[in-house]
């Protein structure tokens, strides 16, 4: 809780820095959004065969700019409903809150979070782990502090918090899976970027993490499970105006925690790496990125630090305010720190396309891919199965949404690669 408190502080001091901001005149836009879903899903909860799922899906969101105050923020509610009776109607609930100020012109403070209920854990995206297939409260927090130390260096300071808490097992899950437990990802990172020609940057940044674990329902920061050090360099090159390429790496070194000794197999202290990068290309119509990250992540109810990789590509196109149509795929692994065997890895693909039939409706259709495996690091030790089954899940579906307001963005669809 210490933690939290430090966020809320940091966040408060934040917002009264840059509350004179609130003088100048403001542009603010609303969006108001109702879509109706209906898809075929050929795996409902990885494990219960095809139903129908019919969804309900209002969403609002509202953006505040002035010259040095920017603020967003978003609602997604969706009401899911199971034809078939495969599984249990289910309300699903995400908001989000961004605020960015220059309350000078060297310094720059962003705060944001993002809080997920999802009874169907469909509703979100968790990039390179499996989402267990039981109700969960995930919130991600990040502040940051900004600061132009001279025309050519730029320094950041950042803190990122995220918390999972999974719901009770059924008597019947509880014998037959391996136990859950909720969990906390706490990272700091400090970052300074010099501009060594008008195209590159180089980039020199350390990382603190701590990882803690709790029994499933109950505190997910109740046991320091590991702590992780690594400094990284890396280099950012703008090709072109609209294309850029960016790439990260370091060494890592793991810390087993006291608290460790509560969590069955959990890793031990020990040298790894991460790295990321990214290439990205923006236009007024087209968009594409293609992106690998190899680091250690927390809260996914493994109870321990996980190394992960990730594999993500996209393409999308924009046409005239009239359609917008997105392909991508991506490809994960992960297992248990520091470096034990893969435990699951999986594939993900999907494609999008929305019209604009009139002036505030949306017509349009989706197809996912889902398809993951089980490794030699996926029975925990005592057990005789894995947490996760190996699954294959297809989802297509339609989708009409009508739009009021300046934001005509449609709200995000409940499956990501």
């Amino acid at each position: 809780m210490r933690a939290v408190e430090y966020m809320l502080l940091s966040t408060l001091v934040g917002l009264t820095l840059t509350g004179r901001a609130l003088a100048l005149t403001p542009k603010g836009e609303l969006s108001l959004a109702a879509g109706v879903d209906s898809a075929y899903d050929d795996n409902v909860y990885n494990s219960r065969g095809f139903d129908f799922v019919n969804r309900i899906t209002p969403h609002a969101s509202y953006r505040l700019t002035q010259p040095r105050l920017k603020l967003d923020s978003a609602y997604d509610f969706s009401y899911w409903n199971y034809a078939l009776g495969k599984a249990h109607n289910s309300f699903n609930h995400r908001a989000d809150l961004s605020v960015e100020g220059q309350p000078t012109r060297r310094l720059t403070l962003r705060f944001s979070d993002e809080f997920s209920r999802a009874e169907d854990p469909g509703f979100l995206s968790r990039m390179g782990v499996v989402a267990p297939q039981i109700g969960i409260i995930d919130n991600v927090a990040d502040a940051l502090i900004g600061v132009s130390v001279v025309r050519r260096v730029y320094a950041t300071l950042g803190y990122t918090y995220h918390f999972a808490r999974f719901d009770p097992y059924s008597p019947e899950q509880a014998a037959a899976l391996p136990p859950l437990y909720d969990g906390a990802q706490h990272d700091v990172q400090g970052t300074t970027a010099f501009s060594v020609t008008r195209s590159d940057d180089l980039r020199l940044a350390g990382r603190v993490q701590l990882f803690a674990a709790g029994p499933q329902t109950t505190d997910g920061n109740r046991w320091d499970i590991g702590a992780s050090y690594s400094p990284t360099a890396g280099w950012r090159h703008q090709f072109l105006p609209e294309l850029e390429a960016s790439a990260d790496a370091g060494p890592l070194f793991y810390q087993e925690l006291d608290g460790a000794v509560n969590i069955p197999a959990a890793p031990p202290s020990g040298v790894t790496w991460r790295g990321a990068a990214l290439l990205r290309w923006i236009t007024p119509s087209w968009r594409a990125s293609a992106g690998y990250v190899h680091d250690l992540i927390g809260a996914t109810g493994a109870g321990t630090a996980l190394w992960g990789d990730a594999l993500v590509a996209q393409l999308g196109y924009h046409y005239l305010e009239k359609l917008d149509a997105h392909v991508g795929g991506g490809y994960f692994r992960n297992g248990r720190a520091v470096n034990q065997a893969w435990a699951y890895d999986g594939v993900t693909a999907e494609a999008v396309v929305d019209w604009r039939v009139i002036r505030n409706l949306r017509l349009g259709a989706y197809y996912t891919l889902r398809w993951q495996q089980t490794g030699p690091g996926a029975i925990p030790p005592g057990m005789d199965t894995a947490q996760f089954p190996s699954i294959t899940r297809n989802i297509v579906g339609v989708r009409l949404l009508a739009v009021v307001g300046a934001d005509a963005r449609p709200p995000r669809r409940e499956v990501h690669p």
